[in-house]
């Protein structure tokens, strides 16, 4: 259950993500959220109170700095491509430095750069936001098959895991920005 709500949530994110930026706030704080607790071994419930608890905190957060939408809509999806970073690379004694480096480093990065290019960054974003929810989804929700999505155990598994992230979330900006047009 708690794969399939993050691969619906994904999908929303990748395919519509910038066309509203508390959607996406919402979807990204969710998704971060649950990225991380799943990679920490929560139980189903847990995770799912914690992926509403930080989209909740997401939502509250860009009410509290409206100003500063952008830069918060764009630090939570870079930590949504952040957290998912941490999956692909983590092992070893060094996970929790790894953790607190790569995840802040990303959002902080994405923040600035959606609050510099604001709509053009948050649609690249979001997709690249949701395609590593859709990834991690399908890797949780189809383990014995897919689970290379999730956590890939080999470096040719990281290398296809970043191709699909990058042809899903090409896919997902393309759908975006057709839909801007209409």
């Amino acid at each position: 259950m708690s794969a399939l709500a993050i691969i619906l949530v994904g999908l929303l994110l990748c395919f519509a993500g910038s066309l509203s930026v508390r959607l996406a706030v919402l979807a990204a704080g969710f998704g971060v959220a649950w990225t991380l607790a799943v990679a920490f071994d929560a139980d189903t419930g847990t995770t799912l109170l914690i992926g509403l608890g930080g989209a909740v905190l997401a939502f509250v957060t860009t009410l509290l700095a409206a100003r500063f939408l952008f830069f918060i809509g764009g630090l939570c999806v870079g930590a949504v491509i952040g957290a998912k970073l941490f999956v692909l690379v983590q092992g070893g004694g060094a996970d929790l430095l790894l953790l607190l480096v790569v995840v802040p480093a990303v959002a902080l990065t994405c923040g600035l750069l959606a609050r510099r290019f604001e709509r053009p960054f948050l649609a690249w974003g979001t997709a690249f936001g949701g395609a590593a929810l859709v990834l991690s989804g399908v890797g949780r929700l189809w383990a014995d098959v897919a689970g290379e999505l999730w956590r890939p155990e080999s470096t040719v598994g990281v290398v296809v895991v970043m191709l699909l992230w990058v042809v899903l979330a090409a896919v997902g900006y393309s759908v975006q920005r057709r839909a801007r047009r209409d």
